[in-house]
This record gives C-alpha cells, structure tokens and sequence, in this order.
C-alpha cells in the first residue's frame, strides 16, 4: 500500500509541476541567406526550456542543425507520407484561431533583421511593407509588456534585380503548460467526435443499401 500511495503520490506532484510550469522556446540563432552564395545557407540553435513557474528551470533541450541531420540519417524515413490522411486531422482555419486564442502566446524578445529582394522592384517594395505590417499586428497581440531594448526588427529592401535574402533572427516565445494540456484535450475530443460521425454516417449509408435487395 505504502508504494502505491507513494506512486499516486509522485504522479500528482509531477501533474502539478507541469501544469504549473511553461514552455519557452528560445531561437538563440537563426539565420537564412544566399547573398554570399547561390544556394541558400541557413543555420540554427533553439533551446526548448520547461521552467516552473516560468522562473526556475526544470528542462531543457538543444536542437540545431547537426542534431536535426544526425536524427533524420538514424530515422532513415523512407516511408511515403499520406498527405490525405494529415490533412483529415488538420484543423481549419476558424478552429486555428481559437485555438491561437487558448494558447495564450506570449512574446518576451524578438530581434529580427532582414534584407529582401526580387527581379522586380514593386513587388520587392510591396513584400517588405507587407513583413513589416503583419510583424507589428503579432507584437501587438503577444506583447505585454513593450521596451524598446528587447523588440527591435529592420527590414530592408534590396534593389539588385536579382533574388536575395538575408535574415537573421533571435526571440523568445513562451506558452503555459496547461493551456497546451488544454489544447491537447481539445484536439483529441474533437478527432474522436470526427471519427464517431465518420462510423455512424457509414452504417447509414449501409443500412440504406439494405432495403434495396
């Protein structure tokens, strides 16, 4: 008795730890260019953190590029992705939102600078305004609490008739543990209510079928 009350007793402790704690996502590096090169050259280095109490940290991960190919050369993925069967378990866009919405995400740093340009120059003129409009209508929902220091993005356009980019980037992005529990168990109910309707309107069809013969 003593080792599953011991057992219970852990399991509730861990279950309040993580629902206690959040989920910081730290791109320390990240960078995309071709302005040296032809091809294009990119880098990366994100700490995937869980911090309790968004203070104290409990666990964290690295992943970059090396890591990435080191895993995806032992994976060997040979196997053919059916793109028909993701899509069926992807959300649509009015779901996206409110899932957005529980999330709660919130923005604590973000450094961005960026070079773009294209063949043509309008639509190198209308690509930038476009960046630059859409990156201040997401700080301004995952914001708190602005100071200029730790928000600071340049996009720059590049007018030499040619295609370039050349972006480099750093922020941090935290989400509570428990709105994504919550989202978890929103997804799950929803798959499963989706497969219960795809199973009931088969067996209708079935049962219409039947009168025929």
């Amino acid at each position: 008795m003593a080792i599953v009350f011991f057992i219970i007793l852990f399991l509730a402790l861990l279950i309040l730890v993580v629902t206690l704690s959040t989920l910081q996502i730290e791109i320390k590096r990240a960078s995309i260019s071709n302005m040296n090169s032809k091809k294009i050259e990119y880098d990366y280095l994100i700490f995937l953190q869980l911090k309790f109490l968004g203070k104290l940290k409990i666990m964290q991960i690295e992943i970059n590029k090396e890591k990435i190919s080191r895993l995806s050369k032992k994976l060997k993925l040979k196997e053919k992705i059916d793109f028909k069967k993701v899509e069926k378990g992807i959300p649509n866009k009015k779901e996206i939102k409110r899932l957005q919405e529980k999330l709660n995400i919130k923005l604590n740093e973000f450094h961005l600078k960026a070079e773009i340009g294209t063949y043509d120059v309008i639509i190198t003129s209308a690509i930038i305004a476009v960046i630059a409009s859409a990156i201040g209508i997401v700080m301004a929902k995952l914001i708190d609490n602005y100071k200029k220091e730790k928000y600071e993005y340049s996009i720059m356009p590049v007018y030499q008739n040619k295609n370039v980019i050349n972006l480099s980037l750093n922020c941090i992005i935290q989400v509570k543990m428990v709105h994504i529990i919550s989202i978890i168990f929103t997804l799950l109910r929803k798959r499963k209510e989706k497969s219960k309707y795809v199973r009931t309107s088969n067996r209708r069809s079935y049962d219409y079928s039947y009168g025929q013969y």
